[in-house]
């Protein structure tokens, strides 16, 4: 295994920044004890040149889950607003998709004038869907594994198993009505 210094972590990100030093509220007048951290304002105190650079090991530029958002703001901070522009696209669409699908199957159901196209085509639409669901969420959970996030991946596993119990359900509720209406 070649050592790059430019190595980057799992699909391509940047390797994390290392751990940043506390900062103390300390008085601006007071002196520092050595083992101290500076504080933001202080100077930096002259440095040495630094020695010529030499690739580092490898152990330095591996992936770490826990510098990956340091930058970012904590999510329970952010305002509601904040949280949903951080959801992707196809999230939003797959969501607003397998609640209408599931409001028309519930309409079609409950409706006494709906006749028996109208209902197998609920069933249809809403299997479609949660199968698109369990595709898209089999491919999130496949993602977050590699990326070392399993706690995340068994979740995202759990949501698509039960996406494909109900695009299974729908089918075969579907294949019963195409029967019952022959």
């Amino acid at each position: 295994m070649s050592q790059d210094p430019n190595a980057r972590g799992p699909r391509g990100r940047q390797p994390p920044r290392g751990p940043q030093p506390p900062r103390g509220p300390f008085p601006p007048n007071v002196p520092l004890p050595p083992s101290a951290p500076l504080p933001p304002s202080a100077p930096l105190p002259p440095s040495a040149p630094l020695p010529p650079s030499q690739p580092a090991p490898a152990e330095e530029f591996e992936y770490d889950e826990f510098w990956d958002t340091l930058d970012q703001a904590p999510i329970a901070r952010q305002t509601l607003m904040a949280r949903l522009r951080w959801l992707p696209p196809f999230v939003v669409l797959f969501s607003a998709a397998s609640l209408v699908s599931v409001a028309f199957l519930a309409f079609s159901l409950t409706s006494r004038s709906v006749e028996f196209p109208v209902l197998i085509a609920a069933a249809v639409v809403t299997g479609i869907v949660f199968a698109a669901d369990t595709a898209a969420l089999a491919r999130i959970a496949y993602l977050a594994a590699e990326d070392g996030r399993s706690g995340r991946a068994l979740l995202l596993a759990l949501a698509g198993g039960t996406a494909a119990v109900m695009a299974g359900l729908s089918f075969g509720w579907a294949a019963v009505m195409v029967l019952l209406s022959l």
